[in-house]
């Protein structure tokens, strides 16, 4: 049985954290991925040829953010990147042993449906908390919410306060990130963390107290904003939650977000990446000595998407000519959408 503690051991000397800092720099991509990247986008590509027509039909009532349309988008999405993923894989054996090799583990390291400790509602609270804690120690190492808000630059309004709707944001960790570097960068953002859960929100709420910063709490679906006005929010984000969510889920998340963002949409996870996993499990074992960190971490990298399939998700959508997904450093998927209601 996994022992999920944490180890009495002291943390190692600055080597660890220099090491750590080094790879943020520079990021590592995934070497599985290089060489199926060309496959990918041309099955992505062939993918929205085939659904092209019975995504037209959704469109009016994805934005006027019908229910049905909703569904009908994730039934779609779904078997779009199961196409595609097929299509890769089926390829990549035709083009040689070095990419068929690829394409095999990388369909075996996705293919994980072990939860992670923080998909476990009942998960004592004590345990849950470390956790999240060494997640947010972890990316200020990394300068990962540093990167992310980098993201934000672009939409941000220099004439108001910008108006920010972080999704899934759990605990809120990206959400006071964001609002502490908008602080320091004399941006003036107002933020909002969102989440199914209040529990989880209480607890960036608390953080934010501490912080004494201003962050406003919201329990609200991802999947399903039409409680919301368009351009009630300026930007809308997703960070580090997005392999929570499948396939399908992801594209109306996305759907929803372009059709209430007045001035785009920023989205950002890890990649899928079992070098990535083992350095930053690794990292956090060393660092942190938090067994259950560094077990949530391998299950995250193991659901990661890649770019080509968040953006085949986007593009299947109304907002789908606008949106752009790529790799950044240290090692995260983005995708993109900016001016969305302009797209209209």
């Amino acid at each position: 049985m996994l022992d999920v503690g944490v180890s009495s051991a002291h943390p190692p000397l600055g080597f660890w954290r220099r090491a750590a800092r080094n790879f943020a720099a520079h990021g590592a991509r995934a070497p599985l991925g290089l060489p199926l990247a060309k496959l990918r986008r041309r099955a992505a590509r062939r993918a929205l040829e085939r659904h092209a027509a019975r995504t037209a039909e959704l469109v009016p009532g994805l934005r006027s953010g019908e229910a049905g349309a909703r569904n009908a988008l994730a039934e779609v999405a779904d078997r779009a990147l199961g196409e595609m993923r097929s299509e890769v894989h089926e390829q990549a054996a035709r083009a040689g042993f070095g990419r068929g090799w690829a394409a095999s583990v990388d369909a075996w390291w996705r293919g994980t449906d072990e939860p992670e400790y923080l998909d476990d509602p009942e998960l004592d609270r004590g345990m849950r908390v470390r956790i999240v804690e060494h997640l947010d120690k972890m990316n200020h190492l990394l300068g990962s919410y540093g990167a992310f808000f980098q993201r934000l630059v672009p939409l941000l309004d220099a004439a108001r306060p910008t108006r920010v709707l972080d999704l899934a944001a759990g605990h809120g960790g990206f959400s006071l990130a964001a609002a502490e570097l908008a602080r320091g960068h004399g941006a003036a953002l107002e933020v909002t963390a969102s989440d199914i859960k209040r529990e989880y929100l209480e607890l960036g709420a608390a953080r934010a107290l501490e912080l004494g910063l201003d962050l406003n709490i919201l329990v609200q679906d991802a999947l399903d904003l039409s409680n919301l006005e368009p351009g009630a929010y300026d930007v809308i984000t997703c960070t580090q939650s997005l392999h929570h969510f499948g396939p399908g889920e992801v594209a109306v998340m996305f759907s929803e977000a372009g059709r209430i963002a007045a001035r785009g949409v920023s989205f950002i996870d890890g990649a899928r990446s079992a070098l990535n996993a083992a350095m930053i499990a690794g990292i956090g074992l060393l660092v942190y000595r938090d067994r259950a960190f560094a077990h949530d971490t391998v299950v995250s990298f193991r659901r990661f998407f890649v770019p080509e399939e968040l953006e085949l998700l986007a593009r299947l959508g109304p907002w789908g000519d606008g949106a752009h997904a790529e790799w950044i450093p240290p090692g995260h998927c983005v995708l993109e959408l900016h001016a969305a209601r302009a797209v209209l």
